[in-house]
C-alpha cells in the first residue's frame, strides 16, 4: 500500500456542529491543522449535519449540547439515530449533568467542556473510533465504569442527577422545557403510560411532588436554559 493510501486510512472524518458559524469555522480550522483530521461540513444546525452522515458517513459527529436540545425529539438517542448511528462527541460550555447522564451508556460516545485542552479532545474523538466512551480530564474523576455501565461517584456535592436513569433525565428534560406527557411520548416514541411512569420515578427520587418545582430544579441545575 502506498504511504499516501495509508495517511488517508488514518485520517479521522468529521462533521461539526456548533451554534454559532465562527465558533464552528474556528474549531474546523483547529482540527484540519492536525493531519489526522478532515472536516466533512461544517454547520449550525443538526438536520443538516444528519444530511451529511446520512450520504458521506463520516468517522466521528461532534455536536455542540445546546443543539442536542433544538434537535427533534430533543434528547440524545434520538439525534444519534437521526446521525446514523455514528460515534458522537458532545461539547458544552459548561458541565451540563443531564446532557453527560444521558450519553454516559451510549456507546462509543464523549463528553467534554470547552475548557479542555485541545489534545484531550482530538485523543477523545480517537478513544471513540477504538469503541470506547470518552470524557474530559474534569468529568472522568467524576465517574467510574461498572458492571453496569458508567456511574456517578456519590458524595455530598453530588448533583441530583447522577440517581437518575438516562431515560429519565430525557423526560424531566422535556417536561421542564413545558412539553405534556402526551407530547413527551411523541417525541420519545414511548407510550404515555410509560413517560408518566418516568415522570413519577424522577420525582420520588427528587423528593419533588409538583411538576413546577421539578421544572424550578432543572433550571437550577443546568438541566435547561432559561
Amino acid at each position: 500500500m502506498l504511504e499516501s493510501d495509508q495517511a488517508h486510512l488514518a485520517t479521522i472524518r468529521l462533521v461539526v456542529a456548533l451554534r454559532h458559524q465562527l465558533c464552528a469555522e474556528a474549531f474546523t480550522a483547529l482540527l484540519q491543522s492536525h493531519a489526522d483530521f478532515r472536516v466533512l461540513c461544517t454547520t449550525t444546525s443538526t438536520k443538516a449535519a444528519a444530511d451529511v452522515c446520512r450520504h458521506r458517513h463520516p468517522d466521528v459527529a461532534l455536536v455542540d449540547g445546546r443543539l442536542v436540545d433544538q434537535a427533534h425529539g430533543g434528547s440524545l438517542t434520538s439525534l444519534v439515530q437521526q446521525l446514523g448511528g455514528i460515534p458522537i462527541l458532545v461539547l458544552d460550555e459548561q458541565l451540563d449533568y443531564g446532557r453527560l447522564t444521558a450519553l454516559m451508556n451510549l456507546p462509543r460516545s464523549g463528553y467534554y467542556t470547552r475548557a479542555a485542552p485541545f489534545p484531550e479532545l482530538a485523543d477523545g474523538i480517537r478513544r471513540l473510533l477504538r469503541g470506547e466512551n470518552a470524557f474530559d480530564s474534569t468529568i472522568a474523576g467524576r465517574v467510574h465504569q461498572t458492571p453496569h455501565g458508567w456511574q456517578f461517584h456519590h458524595g455530598p456535592e453530588s448533583n441530583p442527577t447522577v440517581q437518575l436513569t438516562p431515560r429519565e433525565i430525557e423526560v424531566w428534560r422535556l417536561i421542564a422545557q413545558g412539553h405534556s406527557v402526551k407530547r413527551c411520548a411523541e417525541l420519545l416514541q414511548l407510550a404515555p403510560s410509560t413517560v408518566d411512569n418516568h415522570k413519577s420515578h424522577l420525582m420520588k427520587k427528587l423528593g419533588i411532588h409538583k411538576s413546577l418545582d421539578l421544572t424550578l430544579l432543572a433550571v437550577r441545575n443546568g438541566l435547561v436554559s432559561v
